[in-house]
């Protein structure tokens, strides 16, 4: 006697519930793992680019060997992010320079390296102290803490970067031309104003920014 052949429906069926788990199973696994490396990727490259070490000298003074670091921070950096970064570049300087206290300024653009730290400071030192140097030997770094003068920012009142320009063109010259000279302010305000095409009264606001953003 003959059995009687099932309707083919019913073996469609079968097959695609036997590929249904097989499917769900690699939809799981393998679209999975790469996005971890990407995310991992893409905050190490963030880390990397939030400081540059612009410039550091040794300073030899009083039998002790110190140093400074100008650090320009990229973005809008918290006092929290900024204590952060402190540490970042204590253990990358400490990898090639050997100190008993070292100082930290920090800036939000280089043009400024040379004049008030924006952003504050960090010193690292004993106690956090940058005058307790000499109570420990050059690259004992576990008896050195971090001594913070770090600045909350409102960074609506950041320069631009064409302000940027103009503040420090006008700086390079009233540095040059440092005199008793009462009016060597004014004069260098309209040597700028001729040069960028601005008003005097524009110069003078630019200059007034950066000093007031200096400061706060």
């Amino acid at each position: 006697m003959k059995s009687k052949r099932k309707p083919k429906w019913v073996y469609r069926l079968r097959r695609a519930l036997l590929l249904v788990p097989a499917i769900a199973f690699t939809a799981y696994v393998w679209p999975n793992d790469p996005p971890k490396q990407k995310d991992k990727t893409e905050q190490m490259s963030q880390h990397e680019a939030a400081y540059t070490i612009e410039a550091s000298k040794p300073i030899h003074e009083d039998d002790a060997v110190r140093y400074e670091y100008d650090v320009v921070v990229h973005g809008r950096p918290d006092v929290e992010t900024l204590q952060s970064i402190s540490h970042d570049v204590m253990r990358e300087v400490t990898e090639r320079d050997t100190f008993q206290a070292a100082l930290i300024r920090f800036y939000d653009h280089e043009a400024y390296i040379g004049t008030d730290s924006p952003l504050g400071q960090a010193v690292y030192a004993p106690g956090g102290d940058w005058s307790l140097a000499e109570t420990v030997e050059a690259g004992d770094y576990d008896d050195m803490v971090f001594g913070w003068q770090l600045r909350e920012k409102e960074w609506t009142g950041q320069l631009s970067e064409g302000e940027v320009r103009v503040w420090e063109e006008w700086n390079k010259i009233y540095e040059a031309k440092q005199s008793n000279d009462p009016d060597l302010k004014a004069k260098v305000t309209r040597t700028i104003s001729t040069k960028y095409d601005l008003e005097p009264e524009k110069v003078q606001h630019i200059v007034l920014k950066q000093s007031v953003w200096a400061a706060l």
